[in-house]
């Protein structure tokens, strides 16, 4: 379908399509691409990347589509093929490890293939490791609720997850929580709302009361602030048409 040499266009090619919404032709590409990577023999540095990046890509799309077992397959594999990349990484340049995509990311990916099989048990392990690696991934926590429910500890855990983010901040796409040990993994007020009041756990219903508070005095200030303001633009504008004594 295309030349090795162009895979990290593919690669870019294929997160617009993801993102775009044409899961097929995204999970035909992805199969293609990772097919050819793993075939090739003795991979450069830069191989095993576009490998992994493939893996995460192809392992998302095909547990948007449905494809669980598939999913989680692709999942597994991209843990070995992470791992291997560390590696290789660790040997040639250590400081570059920090600017691999984090091991939580991945995880997040594991429990969302487990989610999807209905594994509570495997999810909550993939949770576990996550927050081992990254402290406070409030997403990870929602989406472990929204999926699988708050059964098996996931409720409350998600009540200690808010509870550590903090207070609801104002951010550019709106009201959110936003961890400072795990700012990439902010979720929008609404849906940390949404995810909560699905709990009946004390300190879920506790963190639920508490955010909304939040949330209800920073509208209420901003609605405060956006009145005077059109107060004050009200008060400028003349009260009396001067042309009409001309």
């Amino acid at each position: 379908m295309f030349g090795m040499g162009d895979a990290g266009q593919v690669l870019v090619q294929l997160e617009r399509y993801l993102a775009d919404g044409r899961e097929e032709i995204t999970e035909v590409m992805a199969r293609d691409l990772v097919g050819q990577l793993r075939a090739k023999r003795g991979r450069e540095v830069t191989d095993q990347v576009h490998l992994v990046k493939a893996l995460r890509l192809l392992s998302d799309v095909l547990i948007l589509r449905g494809k669980a077992k598939e999913g989680a397959a692709e999942v597994r594999r991209l843990h070995r093929e992470r791992r291997a990349l560390e590696r290789t990484v660790r040997r040639a340049d250590p400081s570059l490890l920090e600017r691999l995509t984090p091991a939580a990311e991945d995880h997040l990916r594991s429990l969302r293939a487990a989610a999807s099989l209905g594994r509570a048990g495997a999810a909550r392990k993939a949770l576990k490791r996550l927050v081992k690696t990254r402290p406070g991934h409030l997403l990870a926590h929602v989406e472990a609720v929204e999926r699988l429910g708050e059964a098996g500890g996931f409720g409350r855990r998600l009540a200690d997850a808010v509870d550590a983010a903090g207070p609801v901040v104002q951010v550019e796409p709106g009201l959110s929580l936003v961890p400072n040990t795990a700012p990439e993994s902010a979720v929008l007020l609404e849906r940390v709302e949404a995810a909560l009041s699905t709990c009946n756990d004390a300190r879920a219903r506790a963190a639920l009361e508490r955010i909304k508070i939040e949330g209800d005095a920073l509208r209420n200030r901003e609605a405060q602030a956006q009145a005077k303001l059109q107060a004050a633009i009200a008060s400028l504008e003349p009260t009396h048409d001067y042309y009409e004594y001309g």
